[in-house]
């Protein structure tokens, strides 16, 4: 693994919101910090998860400013920039840039359906070339149910091709793990994460660099240590246990849109009423503490304590 640019756990972190629908930025680095102190390897902002497409360029720009001003490292951090706009793209991911982030994770334009593969290439070649900053590792964004648009094997070998020392991984998150077991076989050293929390065990055995999930959000714990013991394996009890519980979660999870179901959750294990927030078009849980899918995960969170080996 140690050959991959960049590897390891990674939360596709929620964004918690103010009142007003603006960014919760006190609540946003009490999240972050959480998230860290679990032996997370970085936190993905501003992806699908983080509503990112759901906030304009300059709050996201103040808030991840706002992030490092309060010392969560740059270093920790990979946020979205993709959207459809290259310009847009171009002026977010030049911003970010300057912060000295440790990646950026990267939509293609996802507005036009059926797109050919020389469109997608040509989109993430305009976005390198005018942001311009040769040492800026760009992780694709693979989300096909979500986006529409597929990124497939040949726009990743051209775009390694056109940009060996830029382009260094992809989030994977169609959920097809024949495809991402291809990828990690046909590309050396290219950081193939798992989207899915059930997946990135098979991944991470099979040459992968790691995950980025939303489940993470709140059994990051679980997910690390699957990760980083899998080699393991056969010393440790209850992996297998362990491995089941994380796909149980994600299952779960799923049960409900995820990402009100996740600021629910939060919102009653923190006892923190303004976590019970998101941007329409998504709708928040009207009665958390009653809600089917947020009862079930608060067990399943109960059992994830008690099975861990505690640190």
């Amino acid at each position: 693994q140690f050959m991959h640019k960049i590897h390891g756990t990674y939360c596709a972190a929620l964004t918690p919101l103010n009142a007003n629908y603006s960014i919760n930025k006190e609540l946003f680095l009490e999240h972050c910090n959480n998230l860290l102190s679990q032996d997370l390897d970085g936190l993905a902002i501003f992806g699908t998860t983080g509503e990112g497409n759901s906030f304009n360029v300059n709050e996201k720009i103040e808030a991840v400013n706002y992030l490092i001003d309060n010392n969560i490292g740059a270093d920790k951090l990979i946020p979205g920039t993709g959207l459809c706009s290259i310009k847009d793209t171009v002026i977010y991911s030049k911003a970010i840039a300057k912060l000295k982030v440790k990646a950026i994770l990267v939509l293609p334009a996802f507005y036009y359906k059926n797109v050919s593969n020389e469109g997608v290439v040509e989109f993430y070649k305009r976005v390198v070339e005018e942001v311009g900053d040769s040492d800026l590792k760009y992780i694709l964004y693979n989300i096909p149910q979500v986006s529409g648009v597929s990124i497939g094997l040949e726009v990743i070998e051209q775009l390694i091709k056109l940009f060996p020392n830029n382009v260094v991984g992809m989030k994977e998150s169609s959920g097809n793990l024949d495809n991402m077991l291809r990828i990690t076989k046909y590309f050396n050293n290219f950081s193939l994460f798992s989207g899915s929390d059930s997946l990135a065990l098979k991944v991470c055995q099979r040459g992968g660099a790691g995950a980025i999930t939303a489940c993470s959000n709140i059994s990051g714990k679980l997910l690390n240590y699957i990760i980083n013991n899998y080699k393991k394996e056969s010393e440790i009890k209850n992996f297998q246990l362990l491995q089941q519980l994380q796909e149980q979660i994600r299952k779960t999870l799923l049960l409900h849109e995820p990402i009100s179901a996740l600021k629910a959750f939060l919102s009653v294990t923190n006892n923190n009423e303004n976590w019970n927030k998101v941007n329409p078009p998504l709708i928040k849980i009207l009665h958390p503490k009653d809600h089917k899918t947020v009862m079930s995960l608060i067990e399943l969170i109960k059992k994830m304590d008690e099975l861990l080996p505690s640190a």
